[in-house]
């Protein structure tokens, strides 16, 4: 039997029988190509991703480091005319670590910078090659990974409560009136709404925030939407980016 399987399932017969929960924690929102170390409740730190294109899209759900590996050897997958194996080095394109949280999908260094913050793999979590090295050693065998896919997200500031709108990259359709309703449900009691939203909400290219409410005692103040900060121009690259 596969060794990835193996472990796959003794992850799982533990989870049933109970375990001691990992620390730290690392928590993926797609849309926002971000990746975030959470310990005790504590946000670590954040580092930019890349993930999945809406043809091989990245998994969501709840899942666990079970494979660590340092400078892995990749594997082609049948799509590859080519199927040799690359080792090691600067054109491997896992980089020099790899951290498997479901079968053939991990989290793993790059040796293409550019594709950072873009939907341009085969579903896998790329990182750039330092940060990659910094996280491997933070986390362990059996770290909680969870997966989201949310592209609206509340974000609390000096001068008020902002709705921050991600891109819809896989096309799901999760930008509506309930999700938001269920997100400004913790806030209604202290917020109060100015800028009511007419919804489906405006779909952009990039990330994009709106003011839209201010604490109970603030005056109502609507300083309108602005853009979230960009992502860096994709340089120009030669044929389609490989899918891994």
């Amino acid at each position: 039997m596969d060794t990835r399987v193996v472990l796959c399932l003794l992850l799982f017969l533990t989870s049933i029988f109970g375990t001691v929960r990992a620390s730290p924690e690392i928590y993926i929102n797609i849309p926002e190509y971000q990746l975030t170390v959470v310990d005790k409740g504590q946000m670590v730190k954040k580092y930019e991703i890349a993930v999945g294109t809406p043809y091989e899209q990245t998994p969501t759900g709840n899942f666990a480091v079970f494979l660590k590996q340092e400078y892995p050897t990749w594997y082609p997958g049948a799509k590859f005319a080519d199927r040799t194996p690359v080792p090691a080095g600067p054109d491997n394109p896992l980089g020099s670590r790899w951290m498997e949280f479901s079968p053939s999908y991990g989290i793993h260094g790059t040796n293409m910078d550019w594709s950072i913050s873009y939907p341009v793999s085969g579903g896998c979590i790329r990182m750039h090659d330092k940060d990659a090295l910094e996280l491997y050693d933070k986390v362990a065998i059996g770290t909680p990974v969870t997966v989201v896919y949310e592209t609206l997200r509340l974000v609390e500031k000096a001068d008020g409560l902002y709705l921050r709108v991600l891109p819809d990259i896989y096309g799901r359709k999760t930008s509506g009136q309930e999700r938001f309703a269920a997100l400004f449900a913790p806030y209604a009691a202290n917020w109060r709404i100015v800028r009511p939203f007419t919804f489906p909400l405006k779909e952009a290219d990039e990330a994009y925030e709106v003011k839209f409410a201010v604490r109970q005692d603030s005056p109502a103040v609507d300083n309108g939407a602005k853009k979230a900060p960009r992502r860096p121009a994709r340089p120009p690259f030669p044929g389609q980016a490989k899918p891994f």
